[in-house]
């Protein structure tokens, strides 16, 4: 068997070394002429057979495909999806439905998509004129969210409550790159979802959907107000809202046309039921899959591998029946001031409840303050019994973070 990664960046690195013990041979491709810098460290050829590279010309990567015999083609990251699928499809292969392709990287086409299938989706505005933002946020009401249409990991997210903030959260997006390097055309305006945030990971194969697992994402405001990564904590299957969770998700991917493969999706709990934030036709990222699999036996990337190296294996597996032998929790970590990164990285190893810090901040590197994702120092991995320990350490965490615990300087 050979497969073919687009963007084998994130937790693409990690799937492409499951597969490899598999063996599997795995061909790699980018969906850029010059990758994500955010994401290029990543990356690890050394389980690859081949780099392609980057193809100018569709036509060129499907003819290097077929000269490479691939079996399947599959995103890695999520600057990869669209180039997958149509890989996919141009090549007549298993992959995820091919109408509707560019609303699985859209989230206004996706929040459509959605509300045509009969399902709760966020009220959506797209605009490239933040004066047709401001008119539409008059209509609609506060509060809502601007943001990218196809970016991530709370990239360029404002939450906004007056005219002025809907202005000017919309001409901040339109003048930025998104998260990949990309140009963003347009800004996204959505009513505010409140409620409590929560990720659902599935993978399917011809259009039967599994869960690995469900956690919850818990959210703080940062300093520009945009919300913050706090920590996120997967949830056993028989916690409260779980069903009604998936319930949901399975429906949603399935209205996205995601029938073969992984995908992440972010949902809302409201008052009103599950709504769906967006979800990215691939495997969830900033993720550790050995202690996910330590103490559940599965991950995401697992069950993707599973799927698609043993169907017959995946059909069999019982996802409702996953459990944990022990509570995990990752810790988002929030740099208060920019500067100079100090020697703080050993400062988490004492606590009781430690398994492992995530970081690519390296102590002299500069340092800004946490505003999204992307500027956060990493995350810790915390593994206890119970969630009181769990508590006790995050709040250390947060005790030492009071102190600047990041940066020197001024």
């Amino acid at each position: 068997m050979k497969i073919a990664i687009v963007d084998g960046y994130s937790t693409g690195s990690i799937l492409v070394k499951k597969l490899s013990e598999r063996g599997v041979e795995c061909v790699h491709l980018r969906s850029q002429e010059v990758p994500p810098v955010r994401l290029l460290p990543s990356f690890v050829p050394d389980y690859y057979a081949a780099d392609l590279g980057w193809f100018p010309d569709l036509d060129d990567a499907v003819r290097a495909l077929k000269e490479a015999e691939v079996d399947r083609v599959v995103a890695g990251a999520e600057c990869g999806v669209v180039l997958a699928d149509t890989l996919a499809h141009e090549l007549g292969l298993p992959g995820n439905e091919f109408d509707g392709i560019e609303a699985r990287r859209d989230k206004y086409l996706m929040a459509g998509r959605l509300a045509a299938a009969g399902l709760a989706a966020p009220v959506s505005f797209n605009t490239t004129d933040p004066r047709a933002a401001v008119e539409w946020f008059t209509t609609a009401g506060s509060p809502v969210v601007v943001k990218p249409a196809a970016s991530a990991g709370t990239d360029n997210v404002h939450i906004c409550s007056t005219a002025e903030e809907v202005r000017s959260a919309c001409a901040a997006v339109m003048r930025s790159n998104d998260y990949f390097g990309n140009p963003n055309p347009s800004a996204v305006v959505q009513k505010f979802l409140a409620g409590t945030e929560y990720i659902v990971n599935t993978v399917s194969v011809d259009g039967v959907q599994k869960v690995s697992d469900v956690w919850l994402s818990a959210k703080t405001a940062g300093p520009t107000g945009a919300p913050l990564y706090d920590y996120q904590q997967p949830l056993p299957m028989t916690a409260p809202h779980v069903a009604e969770l998936i319930d949901y998700v399975v429906s949603a991917v399935t209205a996205l046309g995601i029938t073969n493969g992984a995908a992440h999706s972010e949902v809302m709990l409201t008052e009103d039921g599950p709504v769906l934030i967006e979800t990215g036709a691939r495997l969830m990222g900033a993720m550790l899959p050995d202690v996910i699999e330590r103490h559940s036996g599965t991950s995401h990337v697992e069950l993707l591998a599973l799927a698609l190296t043993d169907r017959d294996g995946f059909h069999a597996f019982r996802d409702r029946d996953v459990s944990w032998s022990r509570t995990v929790r990752n810790i988002w970590l929030i740099n208060g001031r920019a500067g100079v990164s100090s020697a703080w990285h050993d400062r988490f190893c004492g606590l009781p409840s430690f398994d492992r810090l995530v970081t690519g901040l390296r102590e002299g590197a500069p340092v800004r303050r946490t505003v999204d994702m992307a500027t956060s120092p990493g995350f810790v991995s915390l593994v206890a019994g119970t969630e009181a320990e769990l508590d006790r350490d995050q709040a250390a965490i947060r005790s030492m973070e009071s102190t600047g615990l990041y940066a020197e300087g001024p």
